[in-house]
This record gives C-alpha cells, structure tokens and sequence, in this order.
C-alpha cells in the first residue's frame, strides 16, 4: 500500500495552481509560479494571496465540488473517505469545471476512455444497491457536485457512450432515474422534458437526451469544450455557492445559503455582460416557478469563462418539475419578494423582489408575462418531442407534467401580473 499523501496538487490545464493540505479545517495553498505566472486567476472567492489559507472560501470551493447527502455518505463508505480530504482524495480527479487534482509528484494524465454499451450500463443500474458512478468501477476519480445520483461520459462523433479513465475528461453526465426517493418516479424522463421545454421558452439551457436504455436523462457538459484537434478543454466554472463562500449544505436560502439578490449580486461582481445574464436570471425564476421547479437553489446557477467570450452565466441545468412528486418540499429554494410558497405569490412580492434587485416592478412584470406565454407551448412540444423514446409508465408521467405545468403556468402568472408598478 503507498503511502497516503498529506496533500493534493490542483492543476489547470498543466499549470500548477496550488496545493490543498489534509487538515481540519482543509488549508488551501497557491503555487508561487502561479502568483507570479500568466494565469493570476483566484480559485472562485478564495483570496489571491500567498501563504497557505483556511477560510470559509477555501472549504466551500472544494467542498462543493463533491456530491452531497446520501451519494457522499455512499461514496464515503465505498472508499472509506470519512474527511473532506480523503473525499477529495478518493473522488476529485475530473470535478466540475477547470481543475484536476493529484497526489504530489504527479501530473494529470493523457486522457483515457474505455468503450461501453448502453446495455452494459443499464445492466449495472439495475443492481439494487449500484451508485451511478459504479460503472466505473474501482479508482476512477469523478466527483460531481450535487444531490442526485449521475456520472460522466466521454460521447464523441459516433455517439457510443465511452468511460472515462483516471482523471480523464468526460463530454456528458448520465442521470438516472431517482431511485432512493420511492414516490418520485420517472424523474429522467421529467427532467429531459422540463430542460428541453426551458431551450424551447428562450432560456439558455444544456443540451440533453433521453436514453432508453438506461432510462437517463444525458446532459451534454458545457464546461467541456473541444479543440480542434479534437482534445477536450476544461473550462473555468464555478456555482453560486463557490463564490459567495457558502457550503452545500447551506446552498438553500432560509438555511443562510444566497438569495436571489445575492446571486444578482454576485453576477454584477462577475459578469463580463451583467444586463443579459441578470435578465437571464429572472427568466430562469419565474420558468422555474411555473414549470414546479422548487429545488432551484444558488448551487443550480453557475458562471463561467469561455474563451473569446470572457465570464458568464453557464446554461441552465438541473431542471425539473418536484411539485408533481408527494412529499417533496412545497417551498420554492429562493423567497420571492418575501414568500416561499407559489400559492401565496402574488404581484406584491414580485414588486418587493424588483426593489430587492435593483430592478423596476414594471421590467419583472414583464419577464413574467413573456415566460408564461412561451413556457404551455414549450412544455408541450418538449414531452412531444421526447415521447418516443420514453416507456408507457413514462409517457403516462409526461402527460400528467404537461398538464401540471400548463395549469400551474396560467394561475400563477395571472397572481403575480394582476398590478404592476412603474
């Protein structure tokens, strides 16, 4: 058995960034090449400074690179990983975003991906107690942050699903149908519809499939780009929650996690367009709002770096309708002016939350109203278009969420436009 290492080295591209230190609470370090390098680029809000660091920001950028709740309770007892470094150890090599991290001494690895089958993978998810990330096997290091089971996939141009090796970058993120949660069903299915039908309402959104298969809803990753040689680049990207410091199992706003106008905030810090992205941001509400999306969280917003294009918004992702399902939280993740139940949302607190982002009630009013008349359509020809692939418990799934959705859109806009402010 190697000895275990007392740190791990992140590494951009093949740039050294810095080094994470195993202690309680984590120490985070930067490179002294990289102070004076090119680069000059913090880790989302850790400060840009020498010396090594334990602040709140060092622990959130890292911690929220790792899957959450009972996903990092499973992976923490398949590999004995009880720490936060250990975790990062065990499962931190592709991560969401720019940074790859190794044991000392090494550096990232040529890419690697093995060929597989659909079939294969479905086989595997059908095991009882299988982890998505278990068709991977044993020392495959993929970390991806969030609540809900999925792994990577590397899909090139012939579109066979391919696993990647080590620390190798993946193009997709497989995520199967939510298996712990008893009455949520077909969640694949809903979240394939529901992404879909927010591209079609104008929203910038990942691309998506439904796989039959594995009945998985497969993202297309947008902080994976290719070169033209045909190599994958990965893109700097960090969630709402790295960069305000905030630990995931804070990420909702009434456990202290950020509101909305904290995320407008922190989009007018970041942004290279602030106006568009922020515009994109309220859009993203009132769709989440009416499609019965309540688990939209801070954690669920993210801006990146493309080059050419400088820092913004990434796609939305992460999208699904949770009212339809008994038992899941009735709050939406973010107060909306004051209010966390949609039923009680009305054109007062889209006023309240107009003053709280720096916007005219008159402006929200009319996003509202233009999500509301494009969100009916939109949900119904994204179940159209995905309904050929899906089983007859899922189509069955798909009609009752266009209902939902359509109902839901017309009672709940009518609320929250019935007066606007100028």
């Amino acid at each position: 058995m190697s000895p275990r290492p007392e740190r791990l080295d992140v590494y951009y591209g093949s740039a050294l960034a810095g080094a994470v230190h195993d202690s309680a609470p984590l120490a985070f370090e930067y490179a002294a090449t990289w102070l004076d390098g090119g680069e000059r680029m913090s880790l989302a809000a850790i400060p840009f400074q020498p010396g090594q660091q334990t602040s709140p920001e060092v622990q959130a950028f890292f911690e929220n690179l790792l899957p959450e709740g009972e996903l990092r309770d499973y992976l923490a007892a398949q590999r004995k990983a009880s720490t936060l470094f250990s975790l990062l150890l065990e499962v931190a090599g592709d991560t969401a975003g720019a940074y790859v991290l190794v044991a000392p001494g090494l550096t990232p690895e040529p890419p690697r991906h093995d060929a597989t089958t659909w079939e294969a993978i479905a086989a595997i998810l059908a095991q009882r107690s299988a982890s998505a990330i278990d068709i991977h096997g044993q020392g495959t290091r993929i970390s991806l942050a969030g609540a809900q089971d999925k792994t990577s996939l590397a899909i090139f141009d012939d579109g066979a699903p391919m696993l990647p090796k080590g620390t190798s970058p993946s193009t997709h993120i497989l995520k199967p149908n939510i298996r712990r949660l008893a009455k949520v069903w077909h969640s694949a299915a809903n979240e394939a519809i529901v992404m879909r039908a927010a591209a079609l309402a104008g929203l910038p959104t990942a691309d998506v499939f439904y796989e039959p298969h594995t009945e998985a809803c497969v993202v297309r990753r947008f902080d994976r780009q290719r070169r033209p040689d045909g190599t994958l680049a990965r893109l700097v990207q960090y969630d709402l929650c790295q960069l305000a410091g905030t630990l995931s199992v804070r990420k909702y706003e009434k456990e202290g996690g950020p509101g909305l106008a904290v995320c407008a905030d922190l989009i007018r810090r970041y942004s290279a367009q602030p106006a568009v992205d922020l515009r994109h941001l309220v859009r993203w509400v009132f769709f989440n709002l009416y499609v019965g999306n309540n688990d939209s969280h801070a954690k669920n917003l993210s801006l990146y770096s493309v080059p050419g294009q400088g820092v913004t918004l990434t796609p939305f992702y992460d999208l699904m309708c949770t009212r339809l399902y008994p038992g899941l939280s009735p709050e939406f993740a973010f107060a909306v002016g004051g209010e966390v139940r949609p039923g009680e949302m009305g054109s007062e607190n889209l006023a309240r939350m107009a003053r709280q982002l720096g916007m005219r009630p008159r402006y929200l009013a009319q996003q509202a109203t233009d999500m509301a008349d494009r969100v009916p359509a939109a949900i119904q020809q994204a179940a159209g278009d995905v309904a050929p692939a899906l089983s007859p418990s899922a189509c069955a799934l798909a009609e009752r969420l266009q209902r939902w959705v359509v109902s839901s859109t017309q009672k709940l806009a009518l609320r929250l436009t019935a007066t606007s402010s100028p």
